[in-house]
């Protein structure tokens, strides 16, 4: 069983794409988590009236302020109710069949503790426009690891694994994810890289870690190295 996580801020351009891609999953029962980071546009409403099919259980969690997408996570985590997370981001898409695979893989590969896929890249928001592809390289080689944030954009994530390692650290405000997973390696915790292809990353030129902000992109620099001092 897998509870999704969804930090949802301002994503009223997204947000219709992607009820509709969870609501199409082939996995029979799921629930979603949404934490709203305070909004100020129509998302949260939408996420409020939007109905799933039957199996799909949703939960909303309002903030009074803006927090980050990790501190919406951790949020998200504490209030899950099954073995497996996976963080998805309101720009993305997830194929049908995405949480379908990556359940059947959580049953094959039980002590793993991180299930990552390839996926496709697309510059346009409603995914239509493939311009490339990202095969990652195995998270298990420190020095893959360390290279670049490696495990993509919808890793599948035992919860007491992360728990056990201390949550995703508000500190990384835009690097967050690539420091919890060079924590989890430090830590002795295993990566499976699947071959198949679950989904579309968007790559989005006002996202957290795709900003072109000059600003946002010497603070993303700081970070990285940071967390590369840290753990390389």
């Amino acid at each position: 069983m897998i509870s999704v996580l969804c930090s949802n801020y301002n994503s009223e351009h997204h947000i219709d794409n992607y009820l509709t891609y969870l609501n199409d999953q082939l996995l029979k029962e799921f629930e979603v988590l949404f934490v709203d980071a305070n909004s100020t546009d129509g998302s949260l409403k939408k996420i409020k009236e939007f109905t799933f099919r039957e199996g799909i259980k949703k939960c909303v969690i309002e903030c009074e302020d803006k927090i980050t997408v990790y501190e919406a996570w951790n949020k998200a985590i504490d209030k899950s109710s099954y073995d497996y997370v996976l963080n998805y981001n309101t720009d993305d898409k997830l194929f049908s069949n995405a949480l379908l695979t990556l359940s059947i893989y959580s049953t094959i590969l039980p002590d793993v503790d991180v299930i990552y896929s390839n996926c496709l890249i697309t510059d346009d928001k409603n995914h239509n426009n493939i311009v490339n592809l990202y095969m990652w390289k195995d998270a298990n080689i420190l020095s893959n690891l360390i290279e670049r944030c490696c495990v993509g954009p919808f890793p599948l994530l035992k919860k007491s694994s992360i728990m056990e390692v201390g949550m995703f650290n508000p500190e990384f405000t835009i690097s967050g994810d690539y420091e919890m997973w060079c924590r989890m390696k430090s830590m002795g915790k295993t990566f499976v890289k699947l071959d198949e292809y679950l989904g579309v990353y968007y790559h989005n030129p006002n996202g957290v870690s795709t900003s072109s902000d000059p600003d946002r992109q010497v603070e993303h620099s700081k970070q990285d190295f940071k967390i590369r001092s840290l753990y390389g």
